[in-house]
């Protein structure tokens, strides 16, 4: 440790210039802070490809600049020091002000402490370029063990995924077309009725006229789209998939999601053709979609760079020009609509008064979709298994998104976690097969012993439990159980 502080301050003492390693740590500094925070949406080759060829190009062409300007100029050779400092300087403050300082009153902050900086410390520009190169290659060298960590869990086999039966060799003797429609956020009809969103939808009344059973006081298993989609399409519980720092974006859940699951892997077996149809691509960020027969996003429609949003599709639309009921091959459709959607926060009372108005207007609208949605699929597909599962509740009165991992209020974790769920069995569901149905992690296991006629994969349902992560003193998240499998709000470490 002492020879490595030798040689920095020898770096620091140097009368040579440091130009290459100067871009080299503007260069990598921000794309691995980039890739230790949203590691889970950018773990793909064509990722790695990216950014190499990004950081590559933002080189090559520094470099050229910079001889261009500097050993073909003589009369700019003797300020190379001041130059290269300065071109630090701006890009720390731009890196600064798109990531920590990402506020007005925080950019406000930096200018000051810079202008305090800037009166304290002695201007030797090439002593100070090379502390600044310095402090960001042990910045990256921060990101870099993150990055690491997360490679870790992302190589390490996901145990948890395997099933505790044959479930997965599964044979239908009943294939209708079944299609899964999820309306983000839509919470159950008790949820509604009760504190803190003290309100009413017609939607529930409404299927249960068109034929659907309703199921009273389901819930989700996870508290948001990527955590309980995963468990969803596992049939399993992850706990967040024992990962060493557990984070809402949970190790491999788009994978399982997009790219390689039991539940469509049985539907592939069956003969099934299968269609994922989203609004945008955040199930998709990390291009590495295959196991679907369709997908109405294509990898090729959206930037490398993205935090969803960026292709915002019609998904009834989209649905329509793939639905083909005339075609005798059982299908299975995922149809992801991003509404009610959960709400914002902005951490005051008015705001949470606020929000829930907006929500409940949301509601509004995505039940005159639904039921179009719907009505036109009963039309055309008579014989049908048409499920209504939203992903988790709409968050109505949470103050924050921290709120969301601290707050242990029964009223509070219900709306975090309470959720509809619809279904037009049509005549398919076996009596009794779906009693114990209380939660989003067994939907498709009791959907596949219907379509099997065999009640044996019924014996291995999942605990009905929901699962959280809670700030800890260290500023880490542990993982909790905060609803059991009765649907007694518990709030306990796992």
């Amino acid at each position: 440790m002492n020879n490595l502080k030798q040689k920095i301050l020898a770096f620091i003492d140097s009368e040579h210039e440091s130009p290459i390693l100067a871009f080299i740590a503007i260069g990598i500094t921000p794309i691995l802070f980039y890739v230790a925070n949203n590691y889970w949406a950018l773990n793909s080759i064509s990722h790695l490809l990216f950014f190499l060829a990004c950081l590559t190009v933002f080189l090559v062409g520094l470099y050229v600049v910079y001889y261009l300007c500097f050993k073909t100029n003589k009369k700019l050779h003797k300020h190379e020091g001041h130059a290269l400092f300065w071109f630090l300087v701006i890009g720390v403050i731009f890196f600064l002000t798109h990531t920590y300082f990402n506020s007005t009153l925080k950019r406000i902050f930096l200018l000051l402490a810079l202008v305090v900086l800037w009166k304290l410390i002695p201007f030797k520009p090439r002593k100070l370029y090379k502390k600044i190169i310095v402090m960001l290659l042990l910045f990256s060298g921060l990101s870099m063990l993150r990055i690491l960590i997360h490679a870790y869990e992302d190589i390490k086999p996901d145990t948890w995924i395997k099933q505790p039966d044959e479930i997965e060799n599964v044979k239908f003797k009943k294939t209708p077309n079944v299609y899964m429609i999820q309306p983000d956020g839509y919470v159950s009809e008790q949820m509604f009725a009760s504190s803190p969103y003290s309100a009413k939808s017609d939607l529930f009344s409404w299927l249960e006229t068109n034929g659907y059973k309703v199921y009273n006081g389901f819930r989700s298993n996870y508290p948001a789209s990527l955590t309980s989609n995963a468990s969803l399409f596992a049939m399993k519980q992850h706990k967040f998939a024992e990962m060493l720092f557990p984070k809402i974006e949970m190790a491999n859940g788009r994978e399982i999601i997009s790219t390689n699951n039991p539940v469509v892997s049985i539907f592939n077996n069956n003969g099934y053709q299968t269609h994922f149809i989203a609004e945008d691509e955040y199930f998709q960020q990390n291009k590495k979609q295959k196991i679907y027969d369709y997908y109405n996003i294509k990898k090729s429609d959206f930037p490398y760079l993205t935090t969803g949003g960026s292709e915002v599709r019609d998904v009834y639309k989209d649905f329509k020009k793939v639905f083909k009921p005339e075609d005798r091959n059982p299908k299975f459709f995922f149809i992801e609509k991003l509404l009610p959607h959960h709400v914002a926060f902005y951490n005051t009372d008015e705001s949470i008064d606020a929000e829930r108005l907006r929500y409940l207007s949301r509601i509004e609208e995505v039940n005159v979709w639904l039921k179009d949605i719907v009505t036109y699929i009963s039309d055309n597909d008579e014989n049908s298994i048409i499920i209504i599962l939203a992903d988790h509740g709409g968050w109505v009165g949470l103050r924050s998104f921290n709120d969301l991992f601290s707050n242990e209020k029964p009223e509070l974790i219900k709306s975090i976690f309470s959720n509809i769920a619809a279904i037009k069995w049509n005549g398919n569901l076996s009596e009794g097969y779906d009693k114990d149905l209380k939660s989003n992690v067994n939907i498709f296991r009791v959907l596949f012993a219907t379509l099997s006629e065999n009640p044996k994969y019924l014996d291995n349902l999942e605990d009905d439990s929901s699962y959280n992560l809670k700030l800890n003193n260290l500023g880490y998240k542990d993982v909790i159980k905060s609803i059991d499998g009765k649907g007694n709000v518990v709030n306990i470490l796992d």
